[in-house]
């Protein structure tokens, strides 16, 4: 049998806003071959399945830990762009040089890949529920075992950053675990490594390598190269995670959603017949 494990973060805020949310959804929808890691931090969530095992991040994340405590005093590393005159129109946008905002997720993923050493790990936002009944059969088709990674793109021919709310790392593969030494050497290394490049969330560095890579092995599976987003929409393509396969599962609340409990009704570019996406 493959193991599926998925791997999602939170703090505090997180964990009363979506976090406990997800976490429940995860239990209740998702098939029992499957189980979840949780890095919490500064928090303790409220977990009654033992699929779900919950992790002290600033206890299981020393290389967090010290990314953190480098940079943070820097201001490019936190939100300020370092180079406005060149990013006139949106500078002012500081998720895309929050480096330590979206430094959590990754470092979370990297521990849980070196734990895990075999098979598929998925990095799932905690802002997203489980809405319907996720069987296991339905899940091993997303994680093919000739696709090094997954992902949600942002159309065909995008040239945009992955939506990175969701994706499958195929343990398995040696291409995989190149791109995961590449991605952390660019969070160990930031000076030579996120620092050298136009933007450094976890997004764009993720694009970055995973671009580079597929130029030589084309074997990864975009979830959303089959669907509305055949030709990529300007702003990056809308809310890729739900008009795609996944839609049929899970809600991202990514952005004020989360505050909400849902996506909204005009998220959906293309009608889905899941009860749940009626009901919006």
């Amino acid at each position: 049998m493959k193991n599926i494990t998925f791997v999602t973060t939170f703090h505090k805020e997180g964990l009363e806003v979506y976090g406990q949310r997800f976490l429940d959804s995860f239990s209740n929808n998702v098939d029992t071959r499957c189980k979840l890691l949780v890095y919490a931090e500064d928090c303790t969530p409220k977990v009654h399945d033992e699929r779900i095992i919950v992790y002290d991040a600033k206890q299981k994340l020393p290389k967090l830990n010290q990314f953190k405590e480098t940079w943070k005093d820097v201001p490019k590393a936190n939100g300020k762009c370092p180079f406005p005159e060149k990013r006139p129109r949106d500078f002012q946008k500081e998720f895309k040089w929050n480096a330590i905002r979206f430094a959590n997720k990754v470092y979370a993923v990297f521990d849980a890949c070196d734990t895990l050493k075999e098979d598929w790990c998925v990095w799932i936002d905690a802002d997203t529920i489980v809405h319907s009944p996720w069987m296991y059969g339905e899940m091993i088709e997303l994680f093919p075992d000739d696709k090094w990674i997954t992902y949600v793109g942002r159309g065909k021919g995008s040239q945009t950053w992955p939506e990175c709310g969701f994706y499958g790392l195929n343990l398995n593969n040696n291409i995989c675990h190149i791109f995961l030494k590449t991605f952390e050497n660019m969070y160990e290394d930031a000076e030579h490594g996120i620092f050298t490049l136009q933007e450094w969330h976890d997004s764009f560095v993720f694009g970055t390598i995973l671009d580079n890579l597929k130029k030589t092995n084309p074997n990864v599976l975009d979830y959303s190269e089959d669907v509305y987003l055949t030709i990529a929409k300007t702003g990056g393509g809308g809310h890729p995670l739900i008009n795609s396969v996944l839609g049929k599962w899970i809600d991202h609340m990514k952005g004020d959603r989360k505050f909400n409990g849902k996506s909204k009704k005009k998220d959906l570019m293309q009608a889905r017949t899941e009860q749940y996406w009626n009901e919006i």
